[in-house]
């Protein structure tokens, strides 16, 4: 209650732990993050792909690259990083995986925008690469991704229907931007 009804300027900040161990959640999607923002990836037969990518170069190495590895998955395999929406802590990490990996950068056109529409910004940028529209899709591996443009967070945000399996059980995750 404190939290929620205080003005905001009385308001405690939340405590939040040091760390996040990484973490397999389904068959085919793990979790690598931090306290307060994280990442997804999805391991595929050609290749994982990742969805968002922390705040910066230095998160993305030492929390996905070092989640990745810890996890059993080479980081050598990124093919894909979706980003969710134009924020720099959900895109800070990009430009590092793009680089060090080639990873395909996948966003919304007003995300794409909003990133590069700066040359001051900081996180600097990914390079421009794929842009998806309402209802496009990316098959990777043989498991097809559904993107949906889902503003209301940001102008841009992008929301994926992701295949998962459980125990070789097929289900669909819903990762809203």
């Amino acid at each position: 209650m404190t939290r929620l009804c205080l003005p905001r300027n009385a308001r405690p900040r939340p405590q939040l732990a040091e760390s996040v161990a990484p973490v397999r959640v389904f068959d085919n999607l793990y979790f690598v993050g931090l306290p307060d923002v994280y990442s997804w990836a999805l391991d595929t037969p050609e290749g994982i792909v990742l969805f968002d990518s922390l705040n910066n170069a230095r998160d993305a190495e030492m929390t996905i690259v070092a989640g990745l590895r810890q996890l059993g998955l080479d980081p050598g395999r990124i093919r894909y990083v979706v980003i969710s929406h134009e924020h720099a802590d959900h895109f800070g990490g990009a430009r590092y995986l793009q680089e060090r990996f080639g990873a395909r950068i996948v966003a919304s056109e007003i995300a794409w925008r909003a990133m590069t529409g700066s040359a001051a910004a900081s996180p600097a940028p990914p390079t421009r690469d794929m842009v998806v529209a309402d209802g496009e899709r990316l098959t990777v591996g043989g498991t097809t991704l559904t993107f949906y443009t889902t503003p209301g967070h940001t102008a841009g945000a992008l929301s994926t229907l992701v295949p998962v399996t459980d125990g070789g059980q097929r289900h669909l995750a819903f990762l809203l931007g």
